[in-house]
């Protein structure tokens, strides 16, 4: 899975960047509305603190532990 910087335009999802897609590939978009805009990059940092820890608490990080 990749994420794309996209917006909407009023009528369709424009990509603001390249993408290596297939024709007809499906994708999902998740988009915030109205209130939830401000929680939703809180959610996914959140949402994503297991995945850091697993990868920055290793033995080859210890050493900057320190500092």
């Amino acid at each position: 899975m990749i994420a794309i910087k996209a917006h909407f335009d009023g009528k369709v999802i424009v990509l603001d960047e390249p993408a290596d897609l297939k024709p007809n590939t499906k994708v999902k978009i998740i988009a915030p509305t109205g209130h939830e805009a401000s929680g939703l990059a809180a959610d996914f940092a959140i949402l994503s603190e297991p995945v850091f820890e697993k990868i920055w608490d290793n033995p080859l990080d210890a050493d900057y532990d320190a500092l």
